[in-house]
């Protein structure tokens, strides 16, 4: 048996799980409590609006959330054999340091993807840092010398 549990996120989580975003982000310096719940309430009423647009799965030991991995599903242009598009990015995986190299970013990943493929979703794409290409490699993804990106030419303003 797992001493973690994969599943959704409960309302009740919220802060925990901005916790866990913010650790991600790695701010410097970290934002002040008020800072942080603030943050919490955006992400709470932006998952509401988002709806089944995303995934998210979390990693639990008791009372405590020590991991996350979020899906983003995108609805791509209609082809006219394929009407309805979808793509999904996974995105924002992270473990607390103390859990890593148990399973638990490769438990995330999976579960998250197993929800793509329940949906039909075909294609997952993910970004990724050097120390991560591992994971998501035993999770069954690869590189691709067709999928390009481009960056702004300057940073965008609010």
């Amino acid at each position: 048996m797992k001493p973690y549990e994969v599943r959704a996120p409960r309302s009740d989580e919220i802060r925990q799980l901005a916790r866990l975003k913010i650790d991600w982000a790695r701010l410097d310096p970290a934002p002040d409590r008020a800072a942080e719940w603030a943050y919490a309430d955006e992400l709470a009423s932006w998952m509401d609006r988002m709806g089944d647009r995303i995934v998210c799965r979390v990693a639990v030991i008791g009372d405590t959330l020590v991991g996350m991995a979020w899906l983003v599903v995108f609805e791509r242009v209609p082809d006219f054999e394929q009407r309805k598009r979808r793509t999904g990015d996974l995105q924002s995986i992270y473990v607390v340091p103390s859990k890593r190299g148990h399973g638990v970013g490769r438990a995330l990943v999976e579960a998250v993807c197993a929800e793509a493929d329940r949906r039909g979703i075909p294609r997952v794409t993910v970004q990724s840092n050097r120390s991560g290409i591992a994971l998501y490699e035993a999770s069954g993804f690869r590189g691709s010398a067709t999928l390009l990106h481009r960056d702004a030419p300057t940073a965008p303003t609010p």
